[in-house]
């Protein structure tokens, strides 16, 4: 070996100073990011008073990017992991921010979902039925709450808690997000799914779940007839949970899932409504999301060929 060339342990040397480099580069970074979290927070306080500025939507969006940008071999779902922990961390700045969790079974698994969504700094609070999670949002005691998928089977059982949200109400709670957005490889219920709620309108992202209750009081439909109503509409929707209430109206509500974004104004609403002259229609969208990525999505990249 030359006396001039490095060694093995000069060379891991200048790698490590070049890392503290990006190290302390990406520190400033993040400073200077909260620093701009803060003017947003304070513009938004002046306009709008003290709320709270979740914006799922947008967050989604960001995830995407960042997502289809990067390149090399770092993990997918830990880069993820950091964006999420520094979008919760800078949205606790703006303004409060807390999660309610069912955890009707004391076993935690929706508390590691929205852990892991909603990072390791928000305030969360563990609850044991549906409706106390549905209170707290309501109320504006927590400003998301995490449910099971509806139909699902529930430890406190109200796996139709999605009723709750089947108002015109101004402030009803509705879906805004399904939980895991980006699946982590080593969480404990891989096949475990959930959906967030908030006082919030849901917005569009490009690709977008909408979930739609309609109420039917009078004669029976079928499900086909339910289906062929979406259809002519202009909706193509998958059935997701019932709710017969009974009684002499003989009232019966379906939510359904139509695979795009369907605003509150949408005039296929309006239709769809006109699709079933003969009985007593109510037609509520209750939510959305945005599709969370998908498994190939997130696959980790190819090891070098040897």
């Amino acid at each position: 070996m030359s006396s001039t060339e490095p060694t093995p342990e000069e060379r891991l040397d200048a790698l490590r100073r070049q890392i503290d480099t990006i190290d302390d580069d990406l520190h400033e970074l993040i400073v200077r990011r909260t620093e701009l979290v803060e003017r947003v927070g304070e513009i938004k306080r002046e306009a709008w008073g003290q709320v709270s500025f979740i914006r799922p939507g947008r967050e989604a969006r960001m995830l995407r990017r960042l997502n289809a940008q990067h390149r090399g071999r770092f993990p997918r779902p830990v880069l993820l992991r950091l964006w999420r922990e520094m979008i919760i961390g800078s949205l606790c700045l703006e303004g409060p921010f807390s999660v309610a969790v069912l955890d009707a079974r004391g076993d935690g698994e929706y508390w590691d979902l929205s852990r892991d969504h909603f990072g390791s700094f928000a305030p969360m609070h563990a609850w044991r039925s549906a409706s106390d999670v549905l209170t707290e949002v309501s109320s504006g005691n927590a400003t998301v709450g995490v449910l099971p998928i509806p139909g699902t089977s529930s430890a406190d059982g109200d796996a139709h808690w999605w009723r709750g949200l089947f108002s015109e109400r101004p402030g009803t709670p509705k879906v805004i997000a399904r939980l895991p957005f980006v699946r982590m490889p080593n969480s404990r219920a891989q096949d475990l799914d959930g959906l967030v709620i908030a006082a919030l309108e849901p917005e569009e992202t490009g690709d977008d779940r909408t979930l739609i209750a309609i109420e039917l009081e009078g004669s029976e439909i079928s499900r086909d007839r339910l289906f062929e109503g979406f259809e002519r509409a202009g909706l193509k929707a998958r059935w997701v949970d019932s709710h017969v209430t009974g009684g002499p109206a003989n009232l019966r509500t379906h939510l359904l899932e139509v695979a795009e974004f369907v605003g509150a104004r949408d005039e296929r609403l309006a239709r769809l409504t006109g699709c079933f002259n003969d009985v007593s229609v109510r037609v509520i969208p209750i939510g959305g999301y945005a599709t969370p990525l998908s498994a190939e999505e997130l696959r980790y990249p190819a090891p070098p060929a040897e």
